[in-house]
């Protein structure tokens, strides 16, 4: 089933089955990606993501049906954030219950404003540990409980996002969003084996190799590297780039990199 809803608007509601497993129990992925008067930025990548996550779930997905859901939901001129479901689709009950057809997939553009300056966040500490053996942790799966909780925790103690660590102590990831901490002339992001989820703009930074005259790499990042980092930043695929104010009573050069807004240019052409 496929169901593209190119507006929230109730003019463009459609029906929805409600033994979909996607809505009970989250069997399924999603996509964000960022629409600038019609063209989805980093669109193969996005694309490739859907795809990786339906094979690791083990859904029936052609490349054809996303690209064609995306496609009708952002049309030409159009600009906004884009997003995009898939869902095993309606079947019986039970963990392992058959579905009745194929995939549902739901596309969907809201307005966004990629202009407008996002301001520095300051940031709490997860009591929720990262899992990095979860493939909830390496997919982006409907499966966000842990993320919801994280950041609503965050918000009523006057925090604007939470940062997710593993077991073992290292950073794994914000609650929807990557992290980069600039430690002296390099910046470093936290590798998947710490549960970091392998976002479509990190990995296109990391692609880059620089961020001005930073070199930036992959590698485990502990706590004390983030208290003693000189800059860190969030990134994700609408925020693109947002600067971390501190973390709880650690305060950082509340500013990004040099570099990030060239990086930003060349992904917009603005």
């Amino acid at each position: 089933m496929n169901l593209f809803q190119p507006s929230s608007s109730p003019v463009h509601s459609v029906s929805f089955d409600v033994r979909d497993r996607g809505l009970l129990l989250a069997d399924g992925v999603f996509d964000t990606s960022l629409v600038v008067r019609g063209r989805i930025i980093l669109r193969e990548a996005h694309i490739n993501r859907l795809l990786d996550g339906a094979v690791a779930l083990g859904i029936p997905l052609q490349r054809s049906q996303v690209a064609q859901a995306m496609d009708q939901a952002a049309p030409p001129n159009s600009s906004g954030a884009l997003r995009v479901t898939v869902t095993r689709g309606a079947g019986g009950r039970g963990l392992a219950g058959d579905v009745t057809g194929g995939a549902t997939i739901l596309a969907n553009l809201t307005d966004y404003d990629v202009g407008a300056p996002l301001p520095a966040v300051h940031v709490q500490e997860s009591e929720i540990l990262r899992n990095p053996t979860s493939i909830g942790s390496r997919y982006k799966t409907l499966s966000y409980t842990d993320n919801v909780v994280a950041l609503r925790a965050a918000v009523s103690s006057g925090f604007g996002d939470a940062f997710f660590f593993s077991p073992d102590g290292n950073l794994s990831c914000a609650t929807a969003a990557n992290v980069f901490v600039q430690l002296g002339r390099n910046i470093v992001t936290p590798p998947v084996n710490d549960g970091a989820l392998p976002g479509v703009m990190r990995n296109w930074i990391l692609a880059q190799g620089r961020i001005g005259g930073f070199a930036v790499s992959e590698r485990s990042v502990s706590r004390s590297d983030v208290l003693a980092a000189d800059r860190v930043f969030l990134t994700n695929s609408l925020r693109l780039f947002q600067p971390v104010l501190g973390f709880e009573c650690t305060h950082y050069e509340p500013s990004l990199p040099d570099g990030c807004e060239a990086l930003r240019s060349q992904l917009t052409g603005r």
